[in-house]
């Protein structure tokens, strides 16, 4: 069993509710981190820490990509707060501050493991591009969906949306809420699946997500966690935008 999370944002109290809970099955034999372990939340360097300490592998993700090379597009919140994450790398002992600079520069963008690709964003932008529910209706010719599809052997697992669930090679999407006893991937058909984000959901359940895969099947699990702690986390830092604290407690 391996598992898959992402989209952390610098929320210590779900990661750690995260990593006890794998912890607890006792059945995982590597966990995969698919990008943006920081940006939005206020514990960005213990998320580092300990998301390097436990992970096999750590994708980039925007939020690192906009550490490195600036956060064009981001809106003014997000920017304030990469900017604020900045600093506090910056503020690190030349040691940490170091080791920190170059653990973001070298993230790879993507990885490959025989006919499963893990990116963060999509298979033809693996960093940036969305893949979002409403692209299986916007559009009438279903351009992005069959390169997307097009672009990985067997199966793809991402991040980047927030949204936990797998899209099917015939144009569904089935919400990891709709699957409590899983889902099927080993029967020869192609799937993108979204593994949710821990520390900031937005699919309506504030708890953490992430997601279990044995090879045959995917499992989405949800986990409560100290969503208080990290809202007065949000709080106390002026740097970060109120409204990233309060969307945590309503799931978006």
């Amino acid at each position: 069993m391996i598992a898959f999370i992402s989209d952390i944002h610098a929320n210590l109290a779900a990661l750690e509710a995260v990593f006890a809970d794998i912890d607890g099955l006792g059945s995982v034999d590597g966990i995969y981190c698919l990008g943006d372990v920081v940006g939005y939340g206020p514990q960005p360097l213990p998320c580092l820490d300990l998301v390097t300490r436990r992970c096999k592998l750590i994708l980039m993700g925007n939020h690192e990509h906009a550490l490195i090379n600036g956060a064009f597009g981001f809106h003014t919140g997000a920017k304030r707060a990469i900017d604020w994450t900045r600093e506090q790398i910056d503020a690190a002992p030349a040691p940490e501050r170091k080791a920190l600079w170059q653990l973001i520069n070298n993230l790879p963008i993507r990885h490959a493991v025989d006919d499963v690709l893990l990116v963060h964003g999509s298979p033809r932008d693996p960093v940036m591009e969305y893949v979002l529910e409403s692209d299986l209706w916007e559009g009438t010719d279903g351009g992005k969906l069959d390169e997307i599809f097009a672009g990985f052997g067997r199966l793809c697992f991402v991040g980047h949306t927030h949204r936990a669930g797998v899209f099917t090679e015939d144009r569904c999407f089935l919400p990891g809420a709709e699957l409590e006893d899983g889902f099927i991937v080993g029967d020869g058909h192609k799937y993108l699946v979204n593994v949710g984000s821990v520390g900031q959901p937005r699919d309506r359940d504030w708890r953490a997500c992430y997601t279990l895969y044995s090879g045959d099947a995917v499992y989405f699990r949800r986990v409560a966690y100290d969503v208080n702690a990290t809202v007065a986390a949000i709080r106390a830092v002026p740097e970060l935008d109120r409204r990233f604290a309060e969307r945590l407690t309503r799931g978006e």
